[in-house]
């Protein structure tokens, strides 16, 4: 059946009119009609593929038609080709399946490349088993920077690995320390780690310019900052040091976006950000160079504002425009999964309670009065997105945070489900929070990545080292979800069909690189809850379409449906025959924004170089 548009292109297309749209195909196909009343002719057409357009149906189509950015007709290859004028481009994709881009609501792509920036990559200590050998080197490099700086100039110094860990969050180098080896710089010591993992410290120069620049960061205690080296690290980077270069980290975070986002296929994104990169955002939308859709919130709320702030902030949710918008106002600080998850469970790991012994960490972030502030004022006056919730403790603390909110200000349920909030990574949600998950609303975004955290020896969010095996029953309960109608997509994904191959089949493969996660490079897999797999439409569905509502954008983008914006790939195998096994080797080839191609692999062939959005994205 050919699907066609009755509205001219240039017309906003709701959910409402879409649904008028397939209906009155509907009726015209039945009449044996065609298409009477497209507007103009299609500028692009797509033919000769298998299309998936996810729609409820998951309906497969030959063809479709593009005008502008939007799609306007989906069908057979002979109709949809009746739409072509003499100035039609055509799109030959020899058979392939197509599908929607990539959305990914929870994906850290706003900083730089790092040959752009040389001055804020730091001095790299390699990882070492020995603590007194990682300090030696932190001591000389340290020293060396200081010789070399100028006066005043921010000294980066990122040791690598597990012992550097230790040295920083035991505290066995510590701010004094720094103090007296550079007492003219700001230092900030920041591991970098294994993954995600980052612990920091920062010496009392250092700490004076961040309490200038984020007024809150006084009340925050030692516990939370020692163990927030990811959050701290690029405020420092971005809003300190790089502060006022806006029009060059444009053109950097441009080309990362290019070289990280497109290849993937990904062509929508959330995150949280931060005034730097947001500025830099607004330079490449008023130039027309937005090489994907970004969508962002002001994140990390607690460093930067006092309590009060987000009752006098408006709120932004939904503004903006097809390319840059915002989807509201987080929370990372909610919990750390570099840290260890906050959780009701008891530890069974005797190495993992004294490090926490030792440590002084908060966990259970949501406890800390400025955070547990900031989060409420979110709520309550904007909409409040990304709030880890890697433990059930966190998820427990976050209800009950709604719950108190409803209590003072009389906000009903419905009013609570209208804001759409999100809790992300998911590593442990107990059955019994389900009922409350759903009555809220809550969009419960799964994090791919953290399958392999359950086979790394050195991670804290290690179920069954550190808990037990019989509770990987609660990690990413995706078909749980599923079943109790909760709202349910993929974040920070990774490479996506190495994370849909995860949901379908629950299996996950790590190879240990260092001692601590290990036998240093030895691969093991496992099947992690079979129980929780998924068919492949719902993997789709959860990295496409599903995450476009999380974006506020469930009627533009995530489907490829008559109405909704022209954002699809083009793979080298078929997603729904192939076996399971083989859809992590699937390749992206093509990657099109707006009917504009924006990322070619060699083995597509041939792409007609009118068809690429701009020369930025052609390459011979």
């Amino acid at each position: 059946m050919l699907q066609v548009s009755a509205a001219p292109y240039k017309e906003k297309v709701t959910g409402l009119n879409r649904r008028i749209m397939i209906l009155g195909s509907f009726w015209l196909a039945v009449a044996g009609l065609t298409h009477p009343l497209v507007a103009q002719e299609a500028d692009l057409i797509v033919f000769n593929g298998k299309i998936a357009t996810v729609d409820d149906a998951m309906t497969m189509v030959e063809a479709m038609a593009i005008q502008e950015d939007t799609i306007i007709a989906v069908g057979r290859n002979q109709d949809i080709l009746e739409l072509a004028g003499p100035d039609t481009k055509r799109l030959d994709v020899k058979g392939r399946t197509v599908l929607p881009g990539i959305v990914d609501p929870h994906r850290h792509l706003t900083g730089f490349m790092a040959e752009d920036f040389p001055e804020v990559r730091g001095v790299r200590v390699p990882p070492s088993v020995n603590k007194s050998e990682i300090r030696r080197e932190i001591v000389d490099a340290i020293t060396k920077r200081v010789q070399e700086a100028k006066a005043g100039e921010w000294i980066i110094v990122n040791p690598t690995g597990f012992a550097a860990r230790q040295l920083i969050v035991y505290e066995e180098i510590s701010r004094a320390d720094l103090d007296r080896l550079a007492p003219n710089h700001p230092v900030m010591l920041n591991e970098v780690g294994t993954g995600a993992n980052s612990q920091i410290v920062f010496n009392r120069k250092a700490r004076e310019l961040i309490q200038k620049e984020f007024p809150a960061f006084q009340d925050m205690p030692l516990s939370v900052i020692k163990g927030d080296g990811v959050n701290l690290s690029n405020m420092v980077v971005k809003d300190i040091i790089l502060k006022g270069r806006e029009k060059e980290y444009a053109k950097s975070m441009k080309k990362m976006l290019i070289d990280r986002a497109l290849p993937l296929g990904i062509t929508a994104i959330g995150t949280r950000i931060l005034r730097t990169p947001l500025n830099a955002l607004f330079i490449l939308d008023r130039q027309g160079e937005m090489p994907i859709r970004f969508s962002w919130f002001f994140g990390d709320g607690s460093y930067y504002n006092p309590v009060g702030f987000y009752k006098r902030f408006p709120n932004f949710a939904g503004v903006g425009n097809k390319y840059l918008w915002s989807i509201g106002n987080g929370e990372e600080l909610t919990e750390s999964p570099t840290t260890g998850p906050c959780t009701t469970l008891p530890i069974i790991n005797p190495a993992l309670v004294e490090h926490y012994r030792k440590a002084n960490l908060e966990l259970c972030r949501l406890k800390v009065p400025v955070i547990r502030a900031a989060i409420k004022d979110q709520i309550q006056y904007g909409r409040g997105v990304e709030y880890h919730g890697a433990g059930d403790q966190t998820i427990d603390l976050m209800l009950e945070l709604v719950e108190e909110i409803q209590r003072e200000t009389g906000m009903t349920d419905e009013d609570i489900r209208e804001k759409r909030l999100t809790l992300e990574h998911l590593n442990m949600v107990r059955p019994d929070q389900l009922a409350k998950l759903k009555k809220y609303g809550f969009i419960m975004a799964n994090t791919p990545g953290y399958f392999t955290r359950q086979l790394d020896k050195s991670k804290t969010a290690n179920i069954p080292i550190n808990f037990g095996e019989k509770y990987l029953a609660w990690h990413q309960p995706v078909k749980s979800f599923l079943d109790y109608g909760i709202r349910t997509v993929m974040s920070e994904i990774g490479e996506p069909f190495v994370a849909m191959k995860r949901y379908i089949t629950r299996e996950a493969c790590f190879t240990a690189r260092l001692p601590e996660q290990g036998e240093v490079g030895v691969q093991r897999c496992a099947v992690l809850a079979p129980e929780q797999a998924v068919d492949r439409s719902t993997a789709l569905r959860m990295a496409t379409v599903w995450s476009a509502y999380y974006l506020l954008k469930e009627d533009d983008l995530g489907s490829l449906e008559v109405g909704k914006l022209a954002d699809f790939i083009v793979i080298d195998q078929d997603y729904f025959a192939i076996p399971q096994k083989q859809i992590a080797d699937i390749k992206v080839l093509l990657t099109v924004l707006g009917g504009q191609a924006v990322y070619a692999h060699p083995e597509f062939g041939t792409v007609d170089r009118a068809l690429f959005r701009s020369s930025d994205f052609y390459q011979e």
